[in-house]
């Protein structure tokens, strides 16, 4: 006979059971109403900027997709006339368009990502926490970035593009050696690529001494590797050892910091690089395709998806058990490269190129939502519409696979995509 003990406890399981299915059907409602209100968003500010966005006499439906496009996926392509050539209602609404795109990223991640890893976070507060790291962001990047002859509008763009990992901005940007660019905007788009999870997990963890969960931990110690392994070789790349002068090395240093950053994926041209050189180009290529980390604004495959690949590398070779998580990386890596592939050769294929090199960093440029480019793209139709089919693919493809990830596992140590 069971005890009433006994019966209401599993009383209380049923009920928790409820709550918990509750829970998690509220935060997939959310998402499924996120992805079409997000297309909706891109299609308000396709028609606002070209009815109102550009002087007058001077309309493009094509330049007006894609300037959407590149501000609601959070690209930031530079394309000739770009910004400059729309009027302060239709650079308005890319700000609105950066804010929105950045909230789709850290809601519909992080919604996943808090289900993948057991993150014990609600749907509300990831929600609220989003909103208020969004505001947060805009409000003291917009006080610290009014110096100078940057007005109001021009610092409030220059923080949503940093926290968002957007490329672009208007008017001038810091130059690689100011204070501005090392303290400020540098600091927000790797907060803004760490993840919401992320960050929520850093302040508990200071406010209530708690442990940090195995996927903070990684994408903390895989950003701060990539980001020292990859000024590095910049840095071995750019400099002369022959002609070596400590000022000049000094320089050198600051601009490969900002390239290692931004390349991942923050977008912003601090430093051009079309002006460093073939080799170094490949290693932004390689950061540009390995990105932030899942639930955050960046792009790419994520550092999570890198980590968990050279972990379950090293365990098959000692013949040890895999994760799960392993294989979502083996497959997302399939999937990103095959992607790659077909930009590379649809964009090969409409503007003639002949230059390989410089189609691989555009298509991988695009997908990763980096928005770096040798040249400034041309103002070719067909070569715009198929730029704007890839970045709204590499914005959308990493949250599909994150949820993908979180309908077929129940227990994962990291997050991928």
């Amino acid at each position: 006979m069971s005890s009433p003990t006994a019966g209401n406890d599993k009383s209380r399981q049923r009920v928790q059971a409820v709550v918990l299915d509750a829970g998690d059907a509220y935060g997939r409602w959310v998402v499924n109403w996120m992805f079409p209100c997000y297309l909706g968003m891109i299609a308000v500010g396709f028609w606002a900027i070209w009815w109102s966005g550009f002087p007058a006499g001077n309309r493009s439906a094509v330049r007006a997709l894609f300037c959407a496009m590149n501000g609601a996926t959070l690209t930031g392509f530079d394309q000739s006339p770009g910004l400059s050539g729309l009027n302060f209602f239709g650079q308005f609404v890319i700000l609105i368009m950066m804010i929105v795109g950045t909230l789709f990223s850290l809601i519909a991640g992080s919604l996943a990502v808090t289900r993948i890893v057991r993150l014990p976070f609600t749907d509300d507060q990831v929600i609220y926490a989003a909103v208020g790291a969004q505001c947060l962001a805009l409000l003291v990047g917009t006080g610290l970035l009014m110096i100078g002859d940057r007005t109001l509008f021009q610092a409030v763009f220059l923080a949503a593009a940093a926290f968002g990992n957007c490329g672009l901005s208007v008017g001038n940007l810091p130059n690689a050696s100011s204070i501005a660019t090392h303290a400020i905007v540098l600091p927000m788009t790797i907060l803004g690529g760490l993840g919401l999870p992320v960050l929520m997990e850093l302040i508990r963890a200071i406010r209530r001494r708690q442990r940090l969960s195995d996927h903070t931990r990684t994408v903390l110690v895989t950003s701060a590797w990539l980001y020292v392994v990859g000024f590095g070789l910049l840095f071995l790349l750019s400099v002369n050892l022959h002609t070596l002068k400590w000022r000049w090395a000094a320089d050198t240093a600051k601009a490969d910091s900002v390239v290692s950053i931004e390349s991942r994926t923050g977008g912003l041209p601090i430093v051009p690089i079309h002006g460093i050189g073939q080799s170094a180009q490949w290693i932004v290529i390689i950061l540009m395709a390995i990105g932030a980390s899942p639930a955050g604004t960046g792009g790419g495959l994520k550092t999570t998806t890198l980590a968990q690949l050279i972990r379950g590398t090293r365990r098959l070779l000692a013949g040890e058990q895999v994760s799960r998580s392993f294989g979502f990386a083996v497959a997302w890596l399939g999937i990103y490269a095959a992607l790659v592939l077909g930009s590379a050769i649809l964009l090969s294929h409409i503007s003639r190129a002949s230059n390989p090199d410089g189609a691989l960093l555009n298509a991988v440029s695009g997908l990763s939502n980096v928005g770096f480019t040798l040249t400034q793209l041309p103002d070719m139709r067909s070569l715009l519409y198929g730029y704007c089919a890839i970045m709204l693919v590499g914005r959308v493809a990493p949250v599909m696979v994150l949820w993908w990830m979180a309908d077929n596992t129940t227990e994962a140590d990291v997050a991928i995509g």
